[in-house]
């Protein structure tokens, strides 16, 4: 082992068949070492094993900020040495090494019931403040939930912790399923978290080791600043109100297709290039093209969904160089000017499913593959479907997806990843 203050590694080996004791009849033994790094440890420790004829069944070691540990299950069933010389051999490691070591003897019966792990991946990112892990912790010690890794993916201004936890010793509620008792819980942390001006996401095992491939964004919802989007809407009004046959522009979450093909109709006549004159008012949430930027540079394939015209989107297509796109488009003529007709397809708050399952089989992806990005009111009902849903600034507190950020930049978004801060300035800054 070397040694150095930045290294975080670990390695895990099992053969579950050969640990339910020995075929001897002599316990397995237990060893279990801490203490400060130096070189050669896990090979002075194994050596030592091999010479007293053991064989490592099980072993988990880690080194991080020069603090060594290492824990390993031994079967020493067809060795030749007294059990009690054993253990002493091993307890001699401590003066060799310098490490703390205890040697036990493996309880395999008491491991054996007890119930497989129910593993989930919790981020916590928001303002930093005291108390934002005291409080988290005291959450999951009060419902026998066990902290298994925590690390520290940001700190400063904005603090971002990633833990690791195991909730198969929660008890459940009557009534309710085990994945219904997980949600409760789940929805719980969001409250607390809420509470500290916190994000939370939680992401159970089979989703966060699944490799993710496709970034979905709503557009609307997540991208574009709403106020600017208020603006948008109120100088359209204005401008169709000039127009003497003109109709009034309708607001689009009442009647969603019927408000799109009035919209068009009242637009009859005007030149695509007015309206699209307009789009310099819209201005995106801070952070959105770096962070397109830095998704795609990680490999990601990114996707825009829309419900409203593709003027909306076209500067975002050009400059971030997105993968798919989609959005409702306006019919013109050779001359530029609106007909007055919607094109085909036409995007509703409702399609965004079937787009979502369309980019899917383009990739040949599966949900646990896609990260959706939009606020969970309903014009962005679809996130909750994708393997990672996360809710930016999300309009009410019951918002169904599996993570809120409430504050802070889109960029945001990249922490839920578990990419440390440092990593993220790499691509961030200039």
């Amino acid at each position: 082992m070397g040694d150095s203050t930045k290294k975080n590694y670990s390695y895990f080996m099992t053969r579950s068949n050969e640990m339910k004791g020995s075929r001897a009849g002599r316990p397995l033994i237990t060893l279990s070492a801490v203490g400060f790094d130096s070189p050669g440890l896990v090979s002075k420790i194994t050596t030592r094993i091999l010479e007293l004829e053991g064989n490592i069944l099980d072993v988990e070691e880690s080194c991080r900020r020069n603090l060594f540990s290492i824990f390993l299950i031994i079967d020493f069933s067809r060795s030749e040495y007294p059990q009690g010389d054993i253990e002493d051999q091993m307890r001699r490691l401590e003066s060799e090494t310098g490490l703390k070591i205890m040697v036990s003897e493996y309880d395999g019966d008491q491991t054996h019931c007890m119930p497989e792990r129910e593993k989930h991946l919790v981020t916590v990112l928001g303002p930093d403040r005291p108390g934002i892990m005291a409080k988290v912790s005291t959450f999951f010690h009060e419902r026998m939930i066990n902290i298994l890794r925590a690390r520290m993916i940001a700190r400063g201004d904005f603090f971002s912790m990633e833990m690791v936890v195991d909730t198969s010793r929660m008890p459940g509620k009557t009534g309710l399923s085990r994945e219904q008792s997980i949600e409760q819980m789940a929805e719980q942390l969001r409250e607390i978290c809420r509470g500290m001006n916190q994000g939370v996401v939680i992401q159970s095992q089979d989703i966060y080791r699944k490799i993710k491939k496709l970034v979905v964004f709503d557009v609307e919802s997540s991208l574009v600043q709403e106020k600017s989007l208020q603006v948008f809407l109120e100088g359209m009004r204005e401008k169709l109100e000039q127009i003497p046959t003109g109709a009034p522009f309708v607001d689009r979450d009442e009647g969603q297709i019927q408000a799109l093909v009035q919209n068009a109709r009242s637009m009859k006549g005007i030149p695509i290039q007015e309206i699209e004159s307009f789009t310099n008012i819209l201005q995106l949430n801070p952070g959105s093209f770096e962070l397109i930027r830095i998704l795609k540079s990680m490999g990601f394939k990114i996707a825009l969904l829309s419900s409203g015209f593709n003027f909306f989107i076209k500067d975002i297509l050009e400059e971030a160089g997105v993968d798919y796109a989609f959005s409702n488009s306006l019919k013109i003529d050779e001359n530029g000017i609106i007909t007055g007709e919607l094109g085909e397809p036409v995007i509703t708050d409702e399609t965004k499913e079937e787009l979502l399952e369309f980019i899917m089989k383009m990739e040949g992806i599966q949900r646990d593959q896609v990260i959706a990005v939009g606020d969970g009111s309903t014009r962005s009902h679809f996130i909750k479907n994708a393997g990672l849903s996360i809710a930016f600034k999300p309009p009410a507190a019951d918002i169904r997806a599996d993570g809120v950020i409430n504050t802070g930049h889109i960029t945001n978004v990249l922490y839920c990843l578990g990419i440390p801060k440092a990593e993220l300035e790499k691509y961030i800054c200039p």
